[in-house]
């Protein structure tokens, strides 16, 4: 059996919990064969491993967000799509029952630049009915290369090209559940998704305190991230999390109950009952304590 790990932004470049319950979850199946599909921002992290990989890793593929366009293109050659391919590409940008079967085939089976579809009269009609029908009352300019950076990354990730396995293994929805469904649609196999975190939702707070983006384009962001996760859970075999909540917050960003199964991290309650016992001789407060990292997306309150 072969499977495919796809994580973003942790494995196997960054300690932390989720890099570590990986990192021990391949260790304990040594007679599966497990290949790494890593999601990171750039090259800068290419082959920067904190992890020694097991030795049933057999290869790691980088994925980076902010790449370039390595497809030969001929001078002022342009991308016309079919009919069929701009409904899918239209349906993308609105959020209207986006056609993702069409676009997976579109960025499998055509070899096109991402400049020419970015760059090109498709993208651009799509973009102005978008504005026309949402958004009139900012700057067309601005909302246009906003369009193109926040659609950049889901392309790049969408040119992806996928090692074949048995199941796909996403350690979050976002662009891991794009790439873990699109290799479901290309090879027919099982896809699980587990959160630790809810991506849309963390993605949502990040979005909601940054600098960078304001007005509206923190909203289509925030959106653009939902409908990738709504793709994943559509997708998905089975969707994991680790406590009520979450499974409830999955339910709400549209994950179908029937799928979901909680997988709370294990503790072996014992171990803390002579402390309980010690704190309620004096009254009965009870102290909690916790070993983590102090970070905005932990909503640690004090």
């Amino acid at each position: 059996m072969k499977v495919c790990i796809v994580a973003e932004g942790c494995y196997p470049y960054v300690v932390g919990g989720v890099s570590s319950w990986i990192n021990s979850m391949i260790k304990a199946f040594p007679d599966i064969e497990f290949v790494v599909l890593a999601i990171v921002a750039n090259r800068s992290y290419r082959g920067k491993f904190v992890y020694e990989l097991p030795e049933n890793v057999s290869e790691v593929y980088e994925l980076y967000l902010e790449d370039y366009d390595w497809v030969e293109q001929e001078k002022n050659k342009k991308l016309h799509l079919r009919q069929n391919e701009y409904e899918a590409l239209r349906s993308l940008l609105l959020n209207r029952n986006v056609e993702w079967d069409t676009l997976f085939t579109l960025f499998e089976k055509k070899n096109f630049s991402l400049n020419a579809l970015l760059m090109g009269e498709d993208f651009l009609n799509a973009v102005r009915e978008c504005y026309q029908l949402r958004y009139p009352q900012v700057v067309f300019s601005d909302f246009l290369w906003t369009m193109r950076s926040i659609y950049l990354p889901l392309f790049l990730t969408l040119k992806m090209e996928l090692p074949e396995a048995d199941l796909y293994h996403c350690v979050a929805t976002g662009y891991a559940g794009v790439i873990g469904s699109m290799a479901k649609k290309r090879y027919g196999c099982g896809l699980m998704v587990s959160e630790h975190g809810i991506y849309t939702r963390e993605r949502e707070e990040e979005l909601i305190r940054a600098k960078w983006v304001g007005g509206i384009y923190k909203n289509i962001w925030i959106e653009q991230f939902k409908k990738m996760s709504l793709l994943a859970y559509r997708y998905a075999d089975q969707v994991t999390c680790l406590y009520k909540h979450a499974m409830e917050l999955q339910i709400e960003l549209g994950c179908p109950a029937e799928k979901i199964k909680i997988t709370p991290n294990g503790i072996d309650d014992q171990r803390f009952v002579r402390c309980l016992e010690e704190e309620r001789k004096e009254d009965d407060t009870i102290n909690i304590g916790a070993v983590l990292r102090i970070a905005p997306i932990k909503d640690v309150k004090r």
